[in-house]
């Protein structure tokens, strides 16, 4: 979903519609695969959202938040191991619409643009009481640059210190979402109450990740619970990917009924592009990097 609210002023003609970015949130914590630690966590977060008022006038936590009373969480860990949908299942939990959104997505090139878009974000969400998912937040909650040398390094600072105000103003819940998450500033550190892993799952999840994944209707000559052991290392959004392609074969008639050799076919092929993709990634990484490197020797 493209996210532009600060518009190229050569096409006034094009109108705002940022209420399109409301979701329903289609997933419910009964149908992700947590650890107990991580599920733990969320049951405090609901806590703490429903009992508000408590929490801060009878208990007078409001002595120290006097400003917003929101609740800001930061979800981290590998691809595929349920941040998103976790986010979703919250909202589904606190009976609220969801606003995803990604900060590339934000930015502007228009000068203090992203600033406006980012308000723009957090007043709809508070209009409507929504939960805010900010997907990859290392992008945004990333250090300050300090060495400023262009002016888009004054955009970027200018962006991230409004988005430190409206987390303190703000009355909802803020939910980050990122793989890495040691990139983040201390100053969003400190306004985050909750910091959750998400870990790649162990067995018993395996064993619930396929459950869900491949239901009882599917033909099959395996068990789950030999379905996670030969899956080790694989987070839930690889396994929904390899049971997509598990059902293929079995319309198109490759296979009459899932077995463990199929399995592994479809894991073994899906790890080497997996390996390849990642292969790629760190090249380009390596490239900005050399480029960064003789930028800074110009100057």
């Amino acid at each position: 979903m493209k996210f532009e609210i600060v518009k190229d002023k050569k096409d006034p003609s094009t109108k705002d519609e940022p209420s399109s970015l409301l979701e329903t949130p289609q997933w419910t914590l009964g149908e992700i695969a947590l650890s107990k630690s991580t599920f733990e966590q969320i049951e405090e977060m609901i806590a703490y959202v429903k009992n508000r008022e408590k929490l801060l006038y009878e208990w007078e936590f409001n002595r120290f938040l006097k400003t917003g009373n929101g609740l800001s969480i930061n979800f981290f860990g590998p691809p595929g191991t349920g941040k998103s949908i976790t986010a979703e299942a919250i909202a589904q939990k606190l009976g609220t619409n969801i606003i995803k959104v990604n900060y590339g997505e934000l930015e502007s090139e228009l000068v203090g643009g992203t600033s406006k878009n980012l308000s723009k974000v957090f007043k709809l969400a508070e209009e409507n009481k929504s939960l805010l998912f900010f997907d990859e937040a290392d992008a945004v909650l990333s250090k300050r640059i300090s060495n400023l040398s262009q002016a888009a390094d004054h955009g970027v600072n200018s962006a991230k210190s409004t988005l430190l105000t409206l987390m303190d103003k703000f009355n909802g819940v803020i939910i980050f979402a990122t793989n890495l998450f040691e990139n983040y500033d201390a100053a969003f550190l400190r306004r985050i109450i909750f910091n959750v892993e998400f870990p790649v799952p162990d067995r018993e999840m395996r064993i619930q990740l396929w459950e869900f994944h491949l239901s009882k209707n599917v033909p099959r000559n395996i068990s789950y619970e030999r379905a996670a052991e030969i899956s080790e290392g694989l987070c839930g959004g690889d396994i929904r990917n390899i049971t997509i392609k598990l059902g293929l074969k079995l319309l198109v008639g490759k296979t009459k009924a899932i077995d463990e050799t199929v399995i592994n076919e479809e894991i073994n092929k899906y790890k080497t592009i997996k390996l390849r993709h990642q292969k790629i990634n760190l090249a380009e990484a390596v490239v900005i990097e050399e480029e960064n490197t003789s930028d800074l020797k110009e100057e």
